[in-house]
């Protein structure tokens, strides 16, 4: 009969997954916003991209080089000229059943600092900054 000496130690446990983890954040943009909106927006919060939602689903995202040098640059007025008209609509984004680890790989892989976080609708549930994300993966593995 083995003693509890031999048992394994158990490895830490996986970080959960990010349903459990996000918080909806207020401030995703509507295409309907103007570009001065989500330049101000991601400037507060010092984003290079942000989610663009339609009926809390994610449509796409609008990223930092749109709002200063795409439409200035074009000679269009960023306090009417729409987010719709200008956003990526091949948003980076990851599931809210998968775990955080996948999570730091597509912020790593993709060079994004904010990801949203979608249901299988993709609605919104939430945006984890790549700061925050490795604090909740921290905290999990010092469980």
């Amino acid at each position: 009969m083995p003693n509890d000496e031999s048992q394994p130690t158990p490895s830490p446990e996986p970080a959960p997954p990010l349903k459990a983890l996000a918080a909806e954040k207020t401030g995703a943009l509507a295409p309907s916003d103007t570009v001065e909106t989500a330049a101000k927006r991601m400037q507060a919060v010092n984003a290079k991209t942000w989610p663009v939602v339609e009926d809390r689903k994610l449509v796409g995202v609008i990223d930092e080089r749109h709002p200063d040098r795409e439409i200035g640059g074009h000679g269009h007025d960023p306090k009417t000229w729409r987010v719709g008209e200008i956003m990526n609509r091949e948003a980076i984004f990851c599931y809210e059943d998968e775990g955080c680890e996948v999570a730091r790989h597509l912020m790593t892989e993709h060079g994004v600092d904010y990801l949203p976080v979608v249901d299988r609708e993709r609605r919104l549930v939430g945006i984890f900054d790549r700061q925050e994300l490795t604090r909740k993966i921290e905290e999990s593995r010092s469980r």
